[in-house]
C-alpha cells in the first residue's frame, strides 16, 4: 500500500535518472525503461476509427519512469490504460477501482471519455485519494451520485466487508470496459495504483479480452461494493473457466485460499518466484512456513520484498529461499502482489500460474476489499515475459546489493 502523498500534481518523492547500469539489465532482460510492451505511439490517434484498434491480452508489466512529473503516461500500465479509455466509444462503459488516485493524464483521459458520451464509474479509497485536485476535478464533472450514469465514489471502508464486521479499505486495482477497440467484456486488474508515485514502482496488470465470465464477477464485485447489491456470502470466490478469482474479504489466516493454493504444489522440481510490496504478520509468517516447506521438499524459491518481517526472511533464509530487499536507488521500488508458480503435475505435465492482485501476504488484507486472481498462463507468450521482466528486477536488486 501505498501513501497518498501531497495534494498537487507533482511526483509523491523526488527522481533521478536511472543508472547505466541499470539501463543495460533492463534491455538484457528485454525490458526498456520506458516499459515492457511495445510502443503503441500516442493512444488518441485513430479516435474516429475505436474499433480499428486491436486490444492485447496477457501481462502489462511496469517499470519506473525516470520523471514521473513529465512522463507519467509513458509508465507501461498507465499508457496501456490510457489507450483503453482513449478507444471506448460513445455509449459504453468504463469502471475503475482504485486505492489513490492523483493521475492528470488519467483524470483528462476519463473526462474526455465522459464528454463524448461514455459512462464512467469511479471508486476509490477516500482516505489516499480526497485531497488530490485530479479527484476534485472528477467530482465535478462526473458528480457524485451512485444512480446516475457517471459518478465518483470516494469510499471510506470495505464496502463488501461492512456487514461481517470488516473495517478494512478499497485497496483493490481494477478497470474495466464494456467494449474498447475491437474487444468487449475487457477487464485489466493487478497491482498498479494510478497515482504518481506509481510510475517510480514496478507493478503488473492482466489483461483479460472477450472474457464475460470474468467481466460478470468484476461487474458484480463493482456493484456490492457501490452499494448497489448485496454482497454475495464470506467471500466471493468464482471458478473461470481454469482460471480463479477471490475477491476479499471473507476469509481469515486458517482459511486463507491464497495459502491453500500454495500448500497444494509439488516441492520437487517447482519453480516458486513471489514479488511482494508487504509480507508480514500472522498470515505472512503461515504464508512463510508453507513456502520454507516447499523449499526444504526441493522446490526453487526467489523472493523480493520491500516491507517484510525479520522474522520471516529468517524463516525462508533458513530453508534455502534466495531473499532480496525491493528497495532501491532513485525512489523505486516494487509493488507488485506477485507470485510465479511453475511445477508439474503427477501427469508429467508442467503447469504455469500467475497470482496477482492486489493482495499483499499480511492479515491486513484479510478484511479490506481485495483481490487476489490466480491466472492460467501455460499458453500464451505472458509467462516469459514475466519472467525476463522478474529477473530484471532480481539482477538490480544483486546490482544495487539487496
Amino acid at each position: 500500500m501505498t501513501t497518498a502523498g501531497a495534494c498537487s500534481g507533482a511526483p509523491e518523492r523526488p527522481v533521478r535518472r536511472l543508472p547505466a547500469l541499470l539501463l543495460a539489465l533492463l534491455l538484457l532482460a528485454g525490458c526498456s525503461v520506458a516499459g515492457s510492451e511495445p510502443d503503441r505511439g500516442d493512444p488518441r490517434r485513430d479516435q474516429q476509427d475505436r474499433g480499428a484498434y486491436r486490444v492485447v491480452p496477457g501481462a502489462v508489466l511496469g517499470t519506473p519512469v525516470a520523471d514521473p512529473e513529465t512522463q507519467a503516461a509513458e509508465h507501461p500500465v498507465v499508457a496501456r490504460l490510457l489507450e483503453l479509455v482513449a478507444h471506448t466509444p460513445e455509449g459504453e462503459r468504463i469502471r475503475i477501482v482504485t486505492r489513490s488516485l492523483s493521475l492528470h493524464p488519467v483524470g483528462d483521459a476519463l473526462v474526455d471519455a465522459h464528454r463524448r458520451g461514455v459512462d464512467v464509474q469511479v471508486i476509490a479509497n477516500h482516505q489516499a485519494s480526497k485531497d488530490f485536485r485530479v479527484v476534485a476535478r472528477l467530482r465535478k464533472e462526473l458528480g457524485t451520485d451512485r444512480s446516475k450514469s457517471s459518478f465518483l465514489f470516494l469510499s471510506k471502508g470495505s464496502r463488501r466487508g461492512v456487514r461481517v464486521g470488516g473495517d478494512g479499505k478499497v485497496h483493490q486495482k481494477t478497470w474495466t470496459f464494456t467494449r474498447t477497440g475491437d474487444a468487449r467484456h475487457v477487464v485489466m486488474t493487478g497491482s498498479a495504483n494510478l497515482s504518481y508515485y506509481s510510475t517510480q514502482q514496478y507493478s503488473d496488470m492482466w489483461v483479460f479480452v472477450d472474457r464475460t465470465d470474468v467481466w460478470r464477477a468484476f461487474d458484480r464485485d463493482f456493484r456490492e461494493q457501490t452499494g448497489e447489491l448485496e454482497r454475495r456470502g464470506r467471500g466471493f470466490a468464482p471458478r473461470l473457466g481454469t482460471d480463479r478469482a477471490w475477491f476479499f474479504p471473507g476469509w481469515d489466516e486458517a482459511s486463507d485460499p491464497v495459502a491453500a493454493l500454495i500448500d497444494e504444489l509439488p516441492g520437487r522440481g517447482a519453480v516458486l518466484r513471489f514479488a511482494m510490496y508487504a509480507w508480514h504478520g500472522d498470515r505472512g509468517r503461515n504464508l512463510a512456513r508453507i513456502v520454507a516447506a516447499k523449499a526444504r521438499a526441493g522446490a526453487r524459491v526467489q523472493v523480493i520484498s520491500l516491507h517484510i518481517g525479520k522474522d520471516i526472511v529468517a524463516t525462508l533464509r533458513a530453508a534455502g529461499v534466495e531473499v532480496h530487499g525491493a528497495k532501491f536507488a532513485n525512489g523505486n521500488d516494487v509493488h507488485s502482489k506477485l507470485s510465479l508458480l511453475a511445477w508439474t503435475g503427477p501427469d508429467g505435465v508442467r503447469h504455469r500460474r500467475v497470482v496477482t492482485g492486489s493482495d499483499n501476504f499480511g492479515s491486513d488484507s484479510l478484511p479490506r476489499d481485495e483481490l487476489a486472481m490466480a491466472i492460467d498462463a501455460d499458453r500464451g507468450p505472458s509467462w516469459q515475459r514475466y519472467v525476463r521482466w522478474y529477473d530484471a528486477i532480481i539482477a538490480r536488486a544483486e546490482a544495487e546489493g539487496h
